[in-house]
């Protein structure tokens, strides 16, 4: 429970796991990759593909150019539509028009924000408006990771992406304000105010004495949830958080809610994204995403949304 709240994404972790390390020694990797990439050519002899080849082992065919459109930069937020399928041509996923679009982060250092890592990796080679066609070898994609039938293992993938925007951390601000004061008016909630720290805060129950202050060590139970009510953690009965105020690698919101708060008062808290989880990372196909991130002990954040903790400061000291 110690790092339950651990502002963290995990990148170096991931790209330990699935990359550097991928449970294999260095001769298997090398003879992995050889493979992958024979595939791939037989692939596109066969059908009379003529793709390009990046540096990072991935193939790619333009399909539709834009060169007006803004070129996807390093540490950007990148709005996409997809298809996904295996070399072989089944179908694993896709994300229509109607459906909002997928957003993730796109950092060169950070590739692991998106999994098949190796459309994040494409996406810097593309512009807004602009369709691309990956072949992402399997140590670019999930490596020996497999889902039934769904996701074979050492799968080569094939996944048509459109970019579709190239979003601000502003707009995605103010997005998530609205969903937050969208959610406080649906369920009638009163009293909440916005805090200068940026959260929204609503006291349930008043507390008595101080409010704690850097160093205090504060023990409190607390139930974190999104605005669909899906409950993601909670604190275990009888054992309360635990943690240094000012001096514990916790999101901002959290903590900014407990230093609001009196010994014994209980309060809800509305955190935004950039105060919480952050951007979190990216699974598609989404069916595998809850056991991808428990296989590789990841908490299932999900990326850029705002999230609600009930909050009880129990003690401080």
């Amino acid at each position: 429970m110690k790092y339950v709240l651990t502002y963290s994404i995990f990148f170096l972790t991931l790209t330990f796991l699935l990359f550097g390390c991928m449970e294999q020694d260095e001769s298997a990797f090398d003879k992995q990759m050889q493979e992958d990439d024979e595939a791939l050519k037989d692939y596109f002899a066969t059908n009379n593909i003529q793709a390009e080849r990046l540096s990072s082992g991935i193939y790619f065919e333009s399909l539709r150019e834009n060169p007006s459109g803004s070129v996807v930069e390093d540490e950007s937020i990148v709005a996409i539509r997809y298809r996904l399928q295996t070399l072989i041509g089944k179908a694993i996923d896709s994300l229509d028009s109607e459906a909002a679009p997928l957003r993730f982060y796109h950092a060169q250092k950070h590739p692991d924000a998106l999994f098949p890592r190796g459309i994040n990796i494409g996406v810097s080679h593309m512009r807004i408006g602009e369709q691309y066609r990956f072949y992402i070898p399997s140590y670019q994609a999930f490596d020996s990771y497999s889902f039934g039938q769904y996701l074979p293992q050492y799968a080569i993938l094939v996944a048509e992406i459109e970019v579709e925007n190239i979003e601000t951390k502003e707009a995605i601000e103010q997005e998530e304000e609205q969903a937050i004061t969208n959610y406080i008016e649906a369920n009638s909630l009163t009293d909440v105010k916005e805090l200068p720290s940026g959260i929204f805060f609503q006291l349930l129950e008043e507390g008595t004495g101080d409010q704690p202050t850097t160093g205090a060590f504060a023990q409190v139970n607390f139930k974190g949830y999104y605005l669909d009510d899906k409950v993601f953690t909670e604190s275990e009965k009888d054992q309360p958080f635990t943690f240094y105020v000012g001096k514990a690698d916790i999101i901002p919101g959290f903590e900014a809610g407990v230093e609001a708060m009196k010994k014994g008062a209980k309060a809800r808290v509305f955190i935004p994204s950039h105060l919480g989880f952050a951007e979190g990372i990216q699974v598609i196909p989404t069916a595998i995403r809850k056991d991808f991130l428990e296989e590789h002990n990841i908490r299932d954040w999900r990326p850029y949304e705002p999230v609600v903790f009930e909050l009880e400061l129990i003690d401080f000291q």
